[in-house]
């Protein structure tokens, strides 16, 4: 299964001091068990990357982990671009949550959130959600 992760997911996984550092860990084991596709979108990749950009050893540590985990990127093209600008539109999420949201779409992917907002969004634009 191809699997889309919204950014909250990963940071929960990498800090271990966030609310959903439990889960996030537990969901990429058993994808990681059951060789499920993993993904993020680049944009929501810096979202991630945010924190541990003040550091160059945690931006470091943080890359290493996310490739430790299977994780790949996403890049968006045109028509992401253009469907993440239909989205912001239609839902209100924020523009990442909308590249988020168009890169699923796009990939035919299951979304993976933290965010209730993100969720709803989804499911009202017919997207698989996990």
């Amino acid at each position: 299964m191809r699997r889309l992760l919204d950014a909250n997911v990963l940071v929960g996984a990498l800090d271990s001091s966030d609310a959903h550092h439990a889960r996030a860990r537990r969901l990429l084991t058993g994808w990681r068990q059951r060789q499920d596709e993993v993904t993020i979108s680049v944009v929501n990749l810096s979202e991630v990357l945010i924190a541990p950009a003040a550091d160059q050893a945690r931006l470091a540590s943080a890359r290493e982990a996310i490739a430790a985990l299977g994780v790949e990127v996403q890049l968006p093209n045109e028509a992401i671009g253009v469907e993440a600008a239909r989205l912001r539109q239609r839902h209100p999420v924020s523009l990442p949550d909308a590249y988020c949201l168009a890169t699923a779409k796009h990939t035919r992917s299951t979304l993976t959130s933290f965010d209730h907002k993100v969720l709803k969004a989804a499911r009202n634009e017919g997207l698989d959600t996990a």
